[in-house]
């Protein structure tokens, strides 16, 4: 079953699209092509999206109630930390 990750932003816009566009790359490129679905929508989504997610990945601080695994896109953009956070994409695919 393909797993469901929700990439928030502060207005679901901007920088989730920048991230989303890695996330594919890296998904796609480790094997997971077709093995996942990503949505992009505002941090204030997120929390009632996360119910039925696999994993967030957000470019702002983790808001309190997210059901799901938390994972930090920043370092998506700064490029600081981002092994760790690939890291942590892949394993919460593995599972």
């Amino acid at each position: 079953m393909a797993k469901t990750i929700i990439v928030a932003c502060g207005s679901g816009v901007a920088t989730s699209t920048a991230v989303t566009a890695k996330v594919k790359d890296l998904l796609d490129s480790n094997g997971y092509a077709g093995e996942y679905r990503i949505e992009q929508c505002a941090i204030a989504e997120a929390v009632v999206k996360s119910k039925s997610a696999d994993m967030v990945i957000a470019t702002t601080v983790k808001p309190n109630g997210i059901d799901c695994t938390y994972i930090s896109g920043i370092p998506f953009l700064t490029g600081m930390g981002k092994a760790n956070a690939e890291k942590q994409i892949l394993a919460e695919m593995a599972k």
